[in-house]
C-alpha cells in the first residue's frame, strides 16, 4: 500500500510539474513612448516578392495606446498561398486575404495584443537569447531572440543597419518550420523570412512610410 501511495504520489508530483512547465503568462504592458509608426494613417509596404501582391497596410484607429492594422494582400504564389490558408486570423476572398490586427508599437519595441494578453514580438533593447511566449487557441507560441547585429550589415532601402533577428516557433502554419522577422530600433519591422519544411526560404523586405 506504501508503495502505491509513493507512486500515485510521485504521478501526481509529475504531473503538477508538466503543467507547471506548460503554463504561459501573457507579458507585460510594452513601455516606452508611443512610436510613430503606430499613429494613425500611417502606411506599410512590402517589397518586391514573386506571386504575391497588392499588399497594403495601414494603421486605421490609436485608443489607449493601441494601435489598430488593417491589411490586405492577394497571393498566387501556391507555397505561399498554402500557407497563408492556414493562418486563422485571416479572411479570405478567392486569392485575396484582409486582416484588422491590434499592436503597441512604442520606442521601446512592438508587441502583439491579443485577447488573451500581449505577445511581444522585440524589444529593442533585449539580448539574444530572450524568449517571449503566449498560449492561442490552446497553442504555444514562442518568439526568441536568435541575433543582434552590432555593425549596420543589413541592406535596407538606401542604407546598411543593424538588425535583431526574431524566430518564432509553435504556430500551426501548413509547411513551415519556424518564422524568422527583422527588426530594427529606428525602421521597425524590415522584413521577415519563412523557413518550409521542405528546405526552402522565402524572405520579404517591409517597409513603414513613419519611422522613430
Amino acid at each position: 500500500m506504501k508503495k502505491i501511495s509513493l507512486l500515485l504520489s510521485m504521478a501526481f508530483l509529475s504531473l503538477s510539474s508538466c503543467e507547471l512547465v506548460d503554463k504561459v503568462s501573457p507579458d507585460g504592458k510594452l513601455g516606452g513612448e508611443p512610436s510613430p509608426m503606430g499613429e494613425v494613417g500611417n502606411t506599410f509596404s512590402l517589397g518586391s516578392i514573386a506571386g504575391v501582391a497588392d499588399f497594403s497596410g495601414e494603421v486605421t484607429e490609436f485608443t489607449d495606446g493601441i494601435s489598430t492594422v488593417k491589411a490586405s494582400i492577394t497571393i498566387t504564389d501556391p507555397q505561399i498561398l498554402n500557407m497563408a490558408k492556414s493562418v486563422a486570423e485571416l479572411n479570405w476572398n478567392g486569392n485575396t486575404a484582409t486582416v484588422s490586427k491590434k499592436y503597441r508599437i512604442t520606442d521601446e519595441g512592438i508587441q502583439n495584443v491579443y485577447d488573451e494578453g500581449n505577445y511581444t514580438l522585440v524589444k529593442y533593447d533585449g539580448k539574444v537569447g530572450d524568449e517571449y511566449s503566449i498560449k492561442v487557441g490552446g497553442k504555444k507560441y514562442t518568439r526568441t531572440i536568435d541575433y543582434k547585429s552590432t555593425e549596420d550589415e543589413y541592406q535596407y532601402a538606401f542604407w546598411n543597419i543593424k538588425v535583431i533577428k526574431v524566430v518564432e516557433t509553435g504556430r500551426p502554419l501548413i509547411g513551415v518550420s519556424k518564422l524568422e522577422y527583422l527588426l530594427n530600433h529606428k525602421f521597425g519591422i524590415v522584413g521577415f523570412k519563412v523557413y518550409f519544411e521542405d528546405g526552402s526560404e522565402k524572405e520579404v523586405r517591409f517597409f513603414s512610410k513613419n519611422d522613430v
